[in-house]
């Protein structure tokens, strides 16, 4: 009985003790009340504070707002790109033509300006037998009358057999309208250039045929070429490639330099380009491998020589003809 007396004792003298410890212990950080708008309390309050300054708070008022998530369907949108004009720069056609031909094929870069310009005529005169209106719209593939109603092509020459009439209008000097603007003087007799072996020839359509200079086609016939180029130096001989007449040399034609023209018969041309220098003049008739020019870079991004075949006035691929 007295032990059990002893121990509840002990245990309640023990409790006692806990009990008097925690009243000598710091008194538990005071709360602060924040304002009306969530804001710190006062500098006394917040420096009494043994656990620093208030934590982080998303929900607080007065916290900064987190920043909203990427939304794709509100994102401003990216301004859309200026058009871009269909054809680009405006680049007119000025491509050789027959200037005999009763009509004419629009193609991109044709205007009725310059359409009656390379056919000599007006362009009240193109607008009338056309039914054009006032705006001059014309359309690529569109067919114009370039000749009044009941014109016919030149007659073939006295000396040759009259043949019946080609479904075709024959071809005359493509860009002779260019040398009858500027209504220069006419040569007249045979060049006197030396003769020049640029390679095999073989005969064509009745004409035999040579290569126009040495070396190799840097860009073949088709697409926007009319013709070929063929890569050379500087100066070296350009010869006919078949006997006929010079009816075109100068630098008039816009892309081609400067250019000479050789009349064959009244099917075929050949066109000469980018030459350093012309060495006949219009009018002046030339022999195959007879030379013409030297090869240049005039109106070209480098030194070689254009070459074009034109049948009827409709460029033709030259390999078809010349031995190259």
């Amino acid at each position: 009985m007295l032990k059990k007396t002893a121990f509840r004792t002990g245990s309640a003298a023990l409790v006692l003790m806990l009990g008097a410890c925690s009243w000598f212990q710091q008194p538990a950080a005071p709360v602060t009340a924040g304002t009306a708008s969530g804001g710190a309390a006062s500098g006394t309050s917040a420096q009494s504070n043994p656990y620093g300054a208030t934590p982080y708070d998303p929900n607080a008022a007065g916290a900064s707002a987190a920043p909203e998530p990427y939304n794709p369907q509100t994102a401003a949108p990216a301004a859309p790109a200026a058009p871009v004009s269909g054809g680009g720069a405006y680049i007119p056609s000025n491509a050789p033509v027959d200037i005999n031909a009763a009509t004419h094929t629009v193609v991109r870069g044709d205007t009725v300006y310059n359409i009656a310009k390379r056919y000599n005529i007006t362009q009240d005169n193109l607008r009338e037998w056309n039914n054009l209106g006032p705006d001059n719209t014309i359309s690529v593939g569109q067919n114009l009358r370039v000749k009044p109603a009941g014109y016919s092509a030149p007659a073939a020459t006295a000396s040759k057999p009259a043949t019946p009439p080609a479904s075709s209008t024959p071809s005359a000097p493509s860009n002779t309208d260019y040398a009858r603007t500027q209504q220069r003087p006419q040569a007249s007799g045979p060049a006197k250039t030396p003769t020049v072996s640029t390679g095999g020839v073989r005969t064509i359509s009745g004409i035999t045929w040579q290569r126009p200079t040495a070396g190799n086609i840097i860009t073949q016939f088709g697409g926007n070429s009319k013709g070929v180029d063929i890569a050379g130096q500087a100066g070296q001989a350009v010869v006919s490639a078949a006997d006929g007449k010079v009816v075109y040399a100068g630098s008039g034609l816009r892309g081609y330099g400067n250019l000479v023209i050789v009349q064959h018969n009244q099917t075929f041309l050949t066109a000469y380009g980018h030459n350093q220098n012309l060495l006949v003049k219009e009018g002046q008739t030339v022999k195959r491998g007879q030379t013409i020019a030297r090869m240049g870079n005039s109106d070209a991004d480098r030194t070689k020589l254009h070459f074009e075949v034109r049948q009827n006035g409709k460029p033709v691929n030259p390999t078809q003809f010349v031995a190259f």
